[in-house]
Order: C-alpha cells, then sequence, then structure tokens
C-alpha cells in the first residue's frame, strides 16, 4: 500500500538526506547508508521508502535518531528479486525532505560454457552520483568462502577468464562512495570449467645429430604459468599425430622416425586442466643430397630450405670429414643459397657432410641429417631428346625425356625458363633405372593458359658432369574470343617448337554443352589460328571447349608424338525469343508455346507456366522443352497464361523473363 507524505508547499526549514549506498548480504537482506540532512532544523525522523518497480513505493521503516543513516531492510529477498529501489525522507512535525531514489545493483552472471564469466549489472542512480566510484569493483568467492577482488570495470559489464579446471563459483559487484558506504550486488552463482587454451609454445629447432643421425626438437616454455606438458605432434600420412608427450623438459628426441626422410613436427602445450594449446608452426629436419664431380674433385651438395626458425634463417655453415676424421668447416651461405661446392676431394675417399641452419643472433641452430659418399664413379656417354612438351589436367605439363639404349649415366635434369630461353633454372632430376624414357610433371603453380614455358633436359654421367643437353622445346598455348554479332569463336595458339623434323599439322578440337566428348574441327590445320563457326551450334549451349594438339614429323629417332595445349571455353551471348501466343492443334506449326534461344546454357535453365489463378500447369529445366497446353493429362481452357524464364550466362549474367502468352483453342 502506498503511503504519502503531506509536506509544506512554501519551503523547507530541513533538508533531504544524502542516499548514498545500497548494499544486498548474502541471505538478500538489504543495508542503505545515507547522510544527515546539512540543516537538520526541527528534525523529527526518517521514514525509509521501497519499490520492486521504481513506482509504487512503501514505507517499510522509521528511526528516530538523527544520527542513525543505516537501515536494514530485512526480508528484501533481494537474491531472488534483482532490482529494487529505495529513497529516504527527513521529517520534521510539519515536512519531509525526500532523497534521490537508488536501487540495488541488478546483478546478472552468464555462463556459456566456453570457459568465460560474463557479468553484467544496473547502476544504482542514473547518471552517477558524484560521489560514487568511477569503477566497480568484482569479487570472486574461491575457494568456498573466500573472497578475492579479481578486477575492476568502468563500464556495466565484465568479463572472467576461467583459470579454474572445474568449481562452482560464485560472483558478486560492488561500488565504493566517498562517504565511505559500499553498494554490493546480491551475490551470482554457477559452474564454470577452465577451457581456456595455453599459449602457443615457439618450436625454436628440429636438428639431427651428427653421431646418431636421431632427430631432436627443441622449443620455448610456453607462457601460461599452468603449463605442466607438451605434446608433440609429427605429419603422417598428411595428418599431424601425437608422437609423445613429455612433462617438466623442453627437448625431445625421436626414436622411431628416420632421419633420411623428410619429417615434420609441431608442439602444443597442454595445462593443468589438460587443455590444450594450438599447434606451433611445423618445422622438418633438413636433408642434403649430394652429387660430385670426378674430374673436377667437387662434390656438390643442396639442401632444403629450413622453415619456421624463430627470428629466421640468417645463413647455412656447411661442415665435413673425411674417412672418419674430425669436422672441418668447409664454408658458409646466405639463407638463399641453397647449395654449395666442396672443393678438392681426394679419389676413393669416403665423406660425410652435413649443413647447419643459424638464425639472425647466432642463437639458434639446426643441423641437417648426415650425407654420406664415396668418391668414386665412371664417364659416361650422352644422348638426350625431349620428345614433348604437353599439359596435364588443364593445370599441369608432362614433359617426356629420351635418353636413347646404348649410354650409361646416373641422372637425367631438367630445366625450366618461363617467358623465353634464356632463364633456365633446374627443375627436378631422376636416377637412371636403366630404360631411355623419363616423364617430368611440372605442377609447380602453372599458368599453362597465358605463360610459354621453355625446357630443356640434360644428362649427367657417373663423373658428375651434365655431358649433354637436349634441345629447347616448349609448350602450346592457346587462347581466343567470340563474337556474337557472327556467332564466330576465334582461336590463336603459338606454334609448337623442339621436334627435330618439325610440325606436321594441328588438330583442333572442340566439345559444346551437348557433347561428351570433343571432336575435330576445320581438319588438319597448318597455320596457327581457326575462325569456328558455331552458328549451328545454337541448341548446345553457350560454351564451346577447346584444344589444339599438334603431331610431330616422323623423325630420324622413330618418334612421332602429340603434344596437347590447354583447354579454354569460349562463350556465346545466348539470346531469347519468346512467342506470345500458340495453337495446340496436332501437325500444326505453332502447336507447342516453345521460346526460340540460341547458346541457352543447359544448366540453370527454368521455364514455369502458370495458370490465371496462380496454379503452376508447366515447369522444365530444358530449354528446348515446350509446353502443349496440358496439364495432367488434360487439356487446358484456352486464355492467358503467365511464364516465368530464367538462366544464367556468362560469369555472372542473369536472364529472367516474365509474361503472357495466349493458349488459342
Amino acid at each position: 500500500m502506498a503511503i504519502g507524505i503531506c509536506c509544506s508547499v512554501a519551503g523547507w526549514s530541513i533538508s533531504p538526506p544524502q542516499l548514498r549506498c545500497v548494499s544486498v548480504d548474502a541471505t538478500g537482506d538489504v543495508t542503505l547508508s545515507w547522510l544527515q540532512p546539512a540543516d537538520a532544523t526541527g528534525f523529527n525522523q526518517y521514514l525509509i521508502y521501497a519499490s520492486p518497480d521504481g513506482t509504487n513505493f512503501n514505507q517499510i521503516g522509521q528511526l528516530n535518531s538523527l544520527t542513525t543513516t543505516t537501515f536494514l531492510h530485512s526480508g528484501a529477498n533481494a537474491v531472488n528479486q534483482p532490482l529494487l529501489y529505495y529513497y529516504v525522507a527527513a521529517c520534521s512535525a510539519n515536512e519531509c525532505a525526500f532523497s534521490d531514489t537508488l536501487s540495488t545493483l541488478e546483478f546478472y552472471l552468464s555462463n556459456q560454457g566456453s570457459g568465460l564469466a560474463v557479468l553484467s549489472w544496473s547502476p544504482i542512480h542514473t547518471p552517477s552520483l558524484p560521489s560514487s566510484a568511477t569503477s566497480y569493483d568484482i569479487f570472486r568467492e574461491y575457494p568456498a568462502g573466500v573472497w578475492s577482488p579479481i578486477g575492476g570495470s568502468t563500464a556495466l559489464i565484465f568479463r572472467d577468464t576461467i583459470d579454474i579446471c572445474s568449481s562452482m563459483l560464485s560472483y558478486r559487484v560492488e561500488l565504493a562512495d566517498a562517504s565511505g558506504c559500499r553498494s554490493v550486488s546480491r551475490v551470482q552463482r554457477d559452474l564454470f570449467s577452465d577451457v581456456t587454451a595455453p599459449d602457443m609454445p615457439q618450436l625454436d629447432s628440429v636438428s639431427v645429430d651428427y653421431t646418431t643421425s636421431t632427430i631432436r626438437l627443441g622449443w620455448e616454455p610456453a607462457l601460461s604459468p599452468d603449463v605442466t606438458a607438451y605434446i608433440i605432434y609429427h605429419l603422417e600420412n598428411g595428418l599431424w599425430v601425437p608422437a609423445d608427450t613429455v612433462e617438466g623438459v623442453t627437448t625431445w628426441v625421436d626414436d622411431v622416425n628416420p632421419a633420411t626422410a623428410t619429417q615434420q613436427y609441431r608442439v602444443a602445450a597442454l595445462d593443468s586442466c589438460l587443455n590444450s594449446s594450438a599447434m606451433s608452426d611445423p618445422q622438418h629436419n633438413i636433408r642434403v643430397t649430394a652429387t660430385y664431380d670426378l674430374c673436377r674433385r667437387e662434390a656438390y651438395l643442396s639442401w632444403e630450405a629450413y622453415e619456421g626458425m624463430p627470428m629466421e634463417v640468417e645463413s647455412y655453415e656447411v661442415l665435413f670429414s673425411e674417412n672418419g676424421g674430425p669436422l672441418q668447416v668447409a664454408g658458409q651461405t646466405s639463407s638463399e643459397q641453397l647449395t654449395f661446392t666442396l672443393p678438392g676431394l681426394v679419389p676413393q675417399s669416403n665423406y660425410r657432410c652435413f649443413v647447419r641452419a643459424v638464425n639472425y643472433g647466432n642463437i639458434i641452430t639446426a643441423s641437417s641429417t648426415p650425407c654420406s659418399f664415396l668418391f668414386d664413379a665412371a664417364d659416361n656417354h650422352d644422348f638426350v631428346y625431349i620428345r614433348y612438351v604437353s599439359v596435364v589436367d588443364n593445370k599441369d605439363l608432362e614433359i617426356k625425356v629420351s635418353t636413347g639404349t646404348t649410354i650409361s649415366f646416373s641422372k637425367v635434369h631438367l630445366y625450366r625458363s618461363v617467358g623465353d630461353d634464356q632463364h633456365f633454372v633446374h627443375l627436378d632430376e631422376q636416377y637412371s633405372d636403366g630404360t631411355d624414357t623419363y616423364i617430368f610433371l611440372d605442377d609447380r603453380d602453372l599458368r599453362v593458359d597465358r605463360n610459354l614455358y621453355y625446357y630443356k633436359a640434360s644428362i649427367e654421367n657417373e663423373c658428375g658432369v651434365e655431358t649433354k643437353q637436349s634441345q629447347v622445346a616448349h609448350n602450346i598455348v592457346l587462347t581466343g574470343s567470340s563474337e556474337s554479332e557472327t556467332r564466330h569463336n576465334h582461336l590463336d595458339w603459338n606454334a609448337y617448337d623442339g621436334w627435330q623434323g618439325g610440325v606436321s599439322g594441328y588438330w583442333l578440337r572442340r566439345k559444346s554443352e551437348a557433347d561428351f566428348v570433343f571432336s575435330e574441327v576445320g581438319g588438319y590445320l597448318s597455320g596457327i589460328n581457326y575462325d569456328d563457326d558455331v552458328t549451328t551450334l545454337r541448341k548446345e549451349g553457350e560454351g564451346m571447349s577447346y584444344y589444339v594438339e599438334a603431331e610431330e614429323v616422323f623423325d630420324e629417332y622413330g618418334f612421332m608424338e602429340k603434344s596437347v595445349s590447354n583447354t579454354i571455353i569460349l562463350k556465346q551471348l545466348p539470346v531469347s525469343y519468346i512467342p506470345n501466343a500458340f495453337y495446340p492443334k496436332e501437325g500444326g506449326i505453332n502447336s507447342v508455346f516453345l521460346p526460340v534461344h540460341s547458346f541457352v546454357t543447359m544448366e540453370n535453365y527454368n521455364m514455369y507456366i502458370y495458370s490465371r489463378e496462380g496454379n503452376l500447369v508447366f515447369h522444365t529445366r530444358d530449354p528446348y522443352e515446350g509446353w502443349n497446353g496440358g496439364y495432367n493429362g488434360t487439356l487446358m481452357p484456352a486464355g492467358c497464361y503467365v511464364y516465368k524464364i530464367s538462366y544464367t550466362y556468362g560469369s555472372d549474367g542473369e536472364y529472367e523473363a516474365v509474361g503472357t502468352v495466349t493458349l488459342i483453342r
């Protein structure tokens, strides 16, 4: 029941009290704190009022002592009522002066199961009291019975990242006042778990022990204080598989996987709640390969770039031993140079070499797998010929190399130059397997639709000398354009170079959207361009696929190979003519409602026919299927019907036509 107070309207002689704090205790009782009136002339009593909604206030107490400036609202049940409103009146015999209205801190706790407690609350007064602190204090109870401050917030929200494995946690919010009192929210609690992953550790090095040839990992400790162990991951068949878990150390030795193969590793931190960090960036062991030149008494070392080292690789040191002797420093290369020439080899001597990656600052090193070889070889004869360069899967290039059948050699090398035949770099190599034919696949991010790639091959004898180079050969690049006005597709390609006898001719092959296989267009072609009239193919979709095949003149080696270009798709602009009436009479000229389409794609085509009432009476996805005026075996009555025709064309074009067609009976 609301209680009214009669007050003088001629002006007060008593000042209002200043309500400063509203504090909720664990039982839900609320304590109010205020300051005495500045002018207490004629003071008689304090009257205390409360409301659950800020509108309907009821008197809940009365104090007769001026110096008593706190009041306990027993039974307020503020634990279950998130918001209660209060004000205090100072009264004389004839009048009352009222304080501002304050509310309890409307406090909520959100647990989304993500290891994060989200606290939110409302202010006790808007705007904030001048005497209130600018920051709210946040308290958490853990363990039971122990409340600790965990932070502050100038906003009305706070996020607490849980660092406890699993526990029932309680929270409250407090706001200090300059008068010395504090407003305290109700307590909210929930079950929280630590699901926050620790910081990712940094893998320093993957190094191979020179003596044992085992792989050793080293990493920096994770920054998170509760890390208890580390998980070592190994890449197996494309999957990162846990290989081991270690505690209290930041090194690990792989006793299982051989250093002779490329082994990739990552490390993750594990905290006391069994939360795992993200895996570190991968690193792998360095493998060194060696070829040697018996004639020059030199060995040529090459190795994989070391990736992922903190502060990056600054240089590589090359070390070797001869016939089991002490290690010697052979030299150093920059981080970009992954090769080294080891001079002064002694015939019939055994060499053992390795490369050491060194980061900037010379703080971290990683040693490669040792490479051993006997400096012993025999001379070779030479013959090598590139039989073709041909596009595979419209993205890679296949290079077929012949070495003849009467020679002896150790390796076949392949070199590539992009755009011209002047800047060759070593691309690949294969060891001799006793045959005379070697197939190389170049799949290194090629653009076979725009770039010419020049190749040459060489063979290396057992002295390590590349004794013979092949001719230069390159791919065919097919380009084209479509002319919608004339319905012609114009195609151009470069001449294939590299065959001893030259090109006998070119075959242009085409496949429309309606075809399942490519067929020849234009027959034997001696030139390097062709205009294809596709007018008669208007019903076979918008796109035409093409590729060119060059054929070799039979040469003295007995070869007559072929080279295939890239495949391109040329698209004609579609056109649709839609009749406005039809007469479904058997044998009639206009007996089916069928738009006349040219070069409309076979995909994403739809034609809908609706009755005047909006009922769907016909639908087709075939641009060359029409409506005969029937529905479910029944002839529809004469009248107007609505059609909707849509399809896509080109890369992002969309066609849609909506209109009416008259069915005539």
